[in-house]
């Protein structure tokens, strides 16, 4: 499980990002207050907007914490905050999540929820690397279940008398979706933020080309880089890869990059996905390009003078289960939190397109 905590997501009409103590007036009059909107919670209509803002000053402080994921929900048209999403109970040892919403009901009916909700669930499953993601409702509010039907949970079933909420015990209708339900061939849209430095300003863009590379054997190969540097004193497993040269197009940056880092051939087997990261420390946003490439001879390197004087490069063969605990053993840095947190969602995938392949081969 990848603990990045709440991060922000962008969905075609809304903008889910962390809450603010200065949210607390308009969460309060446009959903916190209803007591329509809060008939089938657990909680009560809050009587003020100050029990609004002592909650909201608890969940702000909450946010430091990597296995807290709660969202407000901004609608773009009109910058105004409408409505919460949030997982209400995490089971990491199974890579699972309960999850929980609700919304102004100015904005009912509009289709907004279930967009929130699948835009989490992908965060979830992407970023957080969950297995299984879960909710329930009232048998009495049907609608509630629409939502999670909508953003492509299952109903699994009813539960008898085994919530209560503001009406009292009540039965509960579970729905869920695990990650066996998604398409395994589909391609990563991951945006990340550094919450490892503070933002002031963006002043470039750096489009990158990064691989996954893997051999027959199931082995997986990476680079080992000690940096000494303006983000400190640290030691880094990170895929191979590189800015793309100018006139270059993605596919030959990879393979440029892969002889240079590695010297390796190889066969670009599928494009992975894309994720969007910043360095703040260096005012730069990272557009990474990841590619799935199967091995197919190994040659010599080709390695510029500062990455063999400055950041020692060399390779590091790897089983999946040995990859994952080396980048979780290096999130004792900055820099070392900031890659894994962008890495481990991309190397999750590859294995599942990989798992994917030799199915379907084994099968036919």
């Amino acid at each position: 499980m990848n603990k990045v905590g709440t991060q922000r997501i962008e969905t075609q009409r809304l903008i889910l990002r962390r809450f603010k103590i200065e949210d607390a007036e308009e969460m309060y009059t446009n959903w916190a207050s209803d007591t329509e909107v809060t008939r089938y919670l657990t909680w009560p209509a809050h009587s003020s907007v100050e029990v609004t803002r002592s909650l909201l000053t608890e969940w702000v402080s909450h946010y430091s914490d990597g296995g807290f994921f709660n969202w407000v929900m901004e609608y773009k048209e009109t910058g105004k905050v409408i409505g919460n999403i949030s997982v209400v109970q995490l089971h990491e040892n199974r890579e699972a999540a309960d999850i929980g919403y609700c919304m102004s009901r100015a904005y009912w009916g509009h289709g907004l929820m279930p967009e929130a909700l699948k835009g989490v669930m992908a965060y979830l499953f992407d970023v957080v690397g969950l297995n299984r993601i879960a909710g329930c409702h009232d048998v009495n509010n049907p609608k509630s279940g629409r939502v999670m039907d909508k953003a492509g949970m299952k109903r699994e079933g009813i539960l008898r008398a085994a919530g209560k909420n503001n009406l009292g015990i009540c039965d509960e209708v579970w729905h869920a979706a695990i990650r066996e339900d998604r398409d395994p061939l589909s391609e990563l849209a991951i945006e990340l933020q550094d919450t490892e430095w503070p933002f002031e300003f963006t002043d470039h863009d750096r489009m990158i080309a990064r691989a996954i590379c893997f051999d027959d054997n199931g082995y997986f190969y990476f680079v080992r880089a000690e940096r000494d540097d303006d983000f400190g004193k640290a030691t880094l497993i990170e895929t191979s890869g590189g800015g793309v040269e100018a006139g270059e197009d993605l596919q030959s940056a990879i393979k440029r990059e892969l002889k240079e880092e590695l010297g390796v051939d190889v066969d670009v087997v599928s494009k992975i996905g894309v994720v969007s990261d910043s360095y703040n420390l260096i005012h730069r946003h990272n557009i990474n390009n990841y590619f799935l490439c199967r091995i197919v001879s190994f040659g010599d390197k080709n390695l510029m003078k500062d990455e063999i004087d400055d950041f020692h490069l060399s390779t590091l063969k790897m089983t999946y289960e040995e990859a994952v605990e080396e980048y979780e053993r290096r999130r004792e840095t900055r820099l070392g939190r900031l890659i894994a947190n962008r890495e481990l969602p991309v190397l999750r995938k590859a294995r599942e397109i990989i798992d994917n392949y030799r199915k379907n081969t084994k099968n036919n």
